[in-house]
């Protein structure tokens, strides 16, 4: 089994496993983190707050598939990998962050894959995307995607974007290798 097929297997497993059990139990919690419950670096962002915030994030990750087309699956394989970077910039980025729940920061990671992988229309959707975190970050502005109370988290979609730069500089470099 090649790397990619098993990490993709991984990548859903998580996304599987942080959504069936109690989300107290897997979301991100710096606390939690802090007192030696390392796997939260992992589960907290495919856990999820709601059905609706599964599903919303799951459709972006789609639609970025379909504009980056079939080279998004190394990058979809990467998010296990990611995840707990993403995880570890937040503890470092948003020190008033207590808990999280989400895919939409590695989702950010996606849109990375969608501005090298996906012509035009990807880099478009990088333009956009800047956009609407500017716009968060500056108005502090919720979701309809996410429970009464619950913020978006701009600093996780800052993050994986940063991250998902990072790792098409390090996809390139591998591209380059001589085999």
């Amino acid at each position: 089994m090649s790397a990619e097929r098993l990490l993709l297997g991984l990548l859903a497993m998580l996304l599987v496993t942080a959504n069936l059990l109690p989300g107290e139990a897997v979301e991100w919690r710096r606390g939690a983190i802090g007192h030696g419950e390392p796997w939260r670096l992992w589960t907290g962002q495919f856990c999820h707050w709601s059905g609706l915030h599964l599903a919303g994030n799951l459709a972006a990750a789609a639609a970025i598939g379909v504009i980056a087309g079939r080279p998004i699956r190394r990058w979809l394989a990467a998010l296990p990998l990611v995840a707990p970077l993403l995880s570890l910039f937040l503890l470092a980025a948003a020190p008033g962050l207590d808990s999280y729940r989400g895919l939409s920061g590695l989702v950010g990671v996606l849109v990375a894959a969608a501005v090298v992988e996906g012509g035009t229309p990807g880099r478009l959707l990088g333009i956009v995307y800047l956009g609407k975190l500017v716009f968060d970050a500056a108005t502090g502005s919720g979701s309809a995607l996410l429970p009464a109370g619950i913020g978006v988290t701009w600093a996780a979609h800052l993050g994986g974007l940063l991250i998902g730069a990072a790792l098409a500089v390090a996809f390139r470099i591998h591209d380059r290798r001589p085999r």
